[in-house]
């Protein structure tokens, strides 16, 4: 019995060590790179993270939202269907009412001290009131600045008298899988709530839209934490968490903070329009494709059309082209295009290569402005 307990006790010992050799180098390297950007909030005690002082320093930037709305049947947007998981309430035996009254709650935060805030444009569609509380517990009404014509995003404002601190936007390209999040929102109408975990991917698809690009998370998002931030260890809002998979277990995903940056230079202009348009579909290259123009490996896409009096048409570029890179990035696929091209401006020029009849060339593109 007593070998017994002593081999238990060292197996015990021995599993410590590991979990402590695991949490210690990948917590210090988070730390070291959030560092590179900017000084980092959180104190790391025992190897591991002392959230409480993080937290208490970056709550005051994170508001709760709800919205109401007065809206006919049928015109709940299909994004919003999905991304509210079917909040549209039936009444009666499965009849909908002539005029659907709808509530809805969602989160933002602060991005500059004018009383702008960031949400997901999912939150405040079609909006007949807003009504931002902030983390003093004061209730405010909103008004919508700003709309994202390609991410859900939006920005929303209320009296800057009101702000209590504003959250600091990180470089979401800098990214890396394992990296240590917090993710702050209001779940389920809660309150204030906060969830912690890692980066699980990058770059994830989901099919709501031309330039989806999210980050995954394992920090737990519900219904509720949609436009809430994505916060880093340095305490950098590196996304804007957004969508969740109802079958699938602690997945997240948020959009990621640079698209941020499109919507606030906007803020004062407030075009409907924030990034670049090449005026093109395309289709992902296969592996027969890719063998029958030379390529020892897949990627680049094909045009399929391209639309008349584009900047597309007017670079050169037509249907049955295989555009191979963009400005010097070799192009995975269409998604990865789309990417770049929503990163662009209207007046920039994108350098593309392209393939027609076994011949490639350079092509620019000056980027126009996207029809509404």
């Amino acid at each position: 019995m007593k070998a017994h307990n002593r081999t238990g006790l060292s197996l015990i010992h021995i599993a410590g060590i590991f979990v402590l050799y695991l949490c210690v180098p990948t917590f210090h390297h988070s730390y070291v790179n959030a560092a590179d950007q900017t000084k980092s909030v959180s104190n790391f005690r025992g190897g591991c993270p002392d959230l409480i002082d993080l937290i208490k320093a970056l709550s005051p930037s994170v508001v709760s939202i709800s919205v109401e709305r007065n809206e006919e049947p049928g015109n709940v947007s299909d994004s919003r269907r999905i991304l509210e998981n079917g909040y549209a309430q039936k009444t009666g035996k499965g009849r909908m009412p002539e005029d659907l009254h709808t509530d809805s709650l969602g989160s933002g935060f602060f991005c500059d001290k004018e009383g702008h805030i960031v949400t997901n444009a999912h939150v405040v569609d079609s909006a007949q009131k807003i009504t931002v509380t902030t983390s003093t517990g004061k209730s405010l009404l909103a008004k919508v600045m700003a709309v994202h014509p390609s991410v859900d995003l939006a920005l929303i404002k209320i009296d800057a008298r009101e702000i209590s601190e504003e959250a600091k936007l990180g470089d979401s390209s800098r990214v890396e899988v394992g990296e240590w999040v917090l993710a702050v929102g209001n779940p389920f109408g809660l309150g204030r709530t906060v969830t912690f975990g890692i980066v699980s991917g990058k770059g994830r698809f989901l099919g709501l839209g031309p330039e989806d690009n999210f980050i995954q998370t394992d920090a737990s998002i519900n219904p509720g934490n949609s436009g809430g931030p994505l916060f880093n260890m340095a305490g950098e809002v590196i996304g804007v968490n957004t969508a969740i998979i109802t079958s699938g277990k602690g997945m997240g995903f948020s959009i990621p903070s640079n698209y941020i940056r499109q919507l606030i230079e906007q803020k004062n202009s407030r075009p409907r329009n924030v990034g670049g348009w090449l005026g093109v579909y395309v289709d992902d290259i296969d592996e027969d494709r890719a063998k029958s123009l030379g390529l020892s490996q897949r990627y680049g896409v094909f045009v399929d059309e391209v639309l008349g009096a584009t900047p597309a048409f007017l670079a050169g570029i037509r249907k049955g082209d295989f555009i191979l890179s963009a400005n010097g990035n070799a192009l995975k696929d269409g998604q990865h295009l789309s990417s770049i091209v929503g990163a662009t401006k209207p007046g920039d020029i994108l350098r593309m290569v392209i393939m027609r009849r076994q011949m490639s060339k350079t092509v620019d593109v000056i980027m126009g402005t996207s029809p509404e």
